[in-house]
């Protein structure tokens, strides 16, 4: 013969319970914090690498060497630059701009310089290294592309 025996927790069950509840929360809450505080850098570093690419590409699409003979120069537009060698005007740090030098909405906080290298041969052929640097003020990174400039 037995009694009934009621079911429910004891006082320490019921502590414990709620000491793991609340560790767990802890780092649940500690965890999104982390993940949600640089949130915006991979955002960053890829409007970065756009900026970069836009750059690189425009200069890869000019002449190695000027074709008209007549040096544009860094006061001249950007969209008169007729090939690689004009873009050693961008050594300083600058906003990104369009090719007829006006700001991009939204970009002013990136800064983007641009490096030509002298002539060198690789494999056989004269070449020119071209870099342009991006970086953002208020990130922490720095986002550099390079490619080489064949003379054919």
């Amino acid at each position: 013969m037995c009694a009934d025996r009621q079911r429910g927790f004891t006082l320490l069950e019921l502590v414990v319970t709620l000491v793991i509840l609340g560790v767990a929360f802890a780092a649940i809450a500690g965890l999104v914090g982390t993940l949600g505080g640089g949130s915006a850098s991979p955002v960053l570093q890829t409007q970065a690498l756009y900026i970069a690419e836009g750059y690189l590409e425009e200069a890869m699409l000019r002449a190695y060497a000027d074709p008209d003979g007549v040096n544009e120069g860094c006061g001249a537009s950007r969209d008169l630059w007729d090939d690689i060698g004009d873009y050693a005007c961008l050594a300083t740090e600058a906003s990104p701009t369009d090719s007829a030098g006006v700001a991009i909405a939204g970009l002013s906080r990136y800064r983007v310089t641009m490096n030509v290298g002298n002539a060198a041969t690789v494999g056989g052929a004269t070449t020119r290294r071209v870099e342009v640097r991006v970086t953002n003020i208020d990130g922490d990174f720095d986002v550099r592309l390079a490619a080489l400039k064949a003379q054919y």
